[in-house]
């Protein structure tokens, strides 16, 4: 039986344990993570955690309703058990909540598709290399020719990094955002589920990424970089150089997204596929 729960009546340990030891785990969807970007998510549950779909409620007005939380591309139906219906858990939603805006990953018929583009890297890094576009080639080549270091660092170095550059333009980053951001990072560290890592010229940070490592998938999961990265091809060369030496079990590096033609084509280049995920919108 499918049943709702507020926040404060969910086994976090066995949310986990379900999330874990599904066929389709995603890191977004762990009791830890949902906290910090939702921290009045709510959920349903099937029987005792055999399934569960967490709801990131938010109020306003005194009106709940589902919104998808930063950081957070896509949530849905968790289980071990594929025979399990989706849209068994889409009716249980209770109808006092609004269902504004929901990502899933699982498959939905007549809802909107987004793109996401994933890379095959269980492979060793020659053969990977062999489907990289003549692009990411060149300026892999073209990284070399600098004298270029990568290294772990910290995310309050990637977050200015990214404050001093695109973040300007990203309406959505703001203070509240930021503090989300580097309290996420900083758990999925403690946690040892991913890292930061930037690239260095003359030991001046240009380039940097996070990317988690969690259920034999690494996530793309937050970037920087300013002018001079783009010139010298330094972000090809933190992507090549993660797959080479970084990448841990992971089997999958997830870039999420993008449905942006300049981020998909780059992407792309690197052989990586097209997926899709769902957009829910009831209003």
């Amino acid at each position: 039986m499918i049943k709702f729960y507020a926040n404060n009546e969910i086994d976090k340990q066995k949310w986990d344990s379900c999330v874990a030891s599904s066929q389709n785990g995603l890191i977004y969807a762990y009791a830890w993570y949902l906290d910090i970007v939702s921290p009045n998510w709510t959920a349903l549950i099937l029987d005792d955690y055999r399934a569960v779909f967490p709801l990131p409620i938010k109020k306003k007005l005194g009106i709940s309703y589902i919104s998808q939380p930063l950081f957070t591309q896509q949530l849905g139906l968790f289980s071990s058990d594929k025979e399990i219906a989706l849209s068994s858990f889409l009716k249980a939603i209770p109808k006092k909540v609004w269902l504004r805006s929901l990502q899933i990953h699982n498959e939905l018929d007549n809802a909107k598709t987004k793109d996401n583009f994933e890379l095959n890297i269980s492979s060793d890094i020659e053969v990977i290399r062999k489907k990289y576009s003549q692009n990411v080639k060149r300026n892999l080549k073209k990284s070399a020719e600098h004298n270029l270091d990568i290294k772990t660092c910290s995310h309050d170095l990637l977050i200015q990094l990214f404050k001093q550059n695109k973040g300007r333009e990203v309406k959505e980053m703001n203070k509240k955002a930021y503090s989300i951001l580097s309290e996420l990072l900083d758990k999925i560290k403690q946690k040892q589920k991913g890292n930061c890592f930037g690239v260095y010229k003359y030991d001046k940070l240009i380039s940097a990424a996070f990317f988690s490592n969690c259920l034999e998938r690494s996530i793309y999961l937050f970037s920087a970089s300013n002018s001079i990265a783009k010139e010298i091809g330094a972000n090809h060369f933190l992507i090549d150089t993660y797959i080479e030496n970084f990448k841990k079990d992971s089997l999958i590096l997830d870039f999420e997204g993008s449905m942006i033609p300049s981020l998909a084509r780059f992407y792309a280049s690197f052989g990586a596929e097209k997926k899709h995920y769902f957009l829910i919108n009831k209003r």
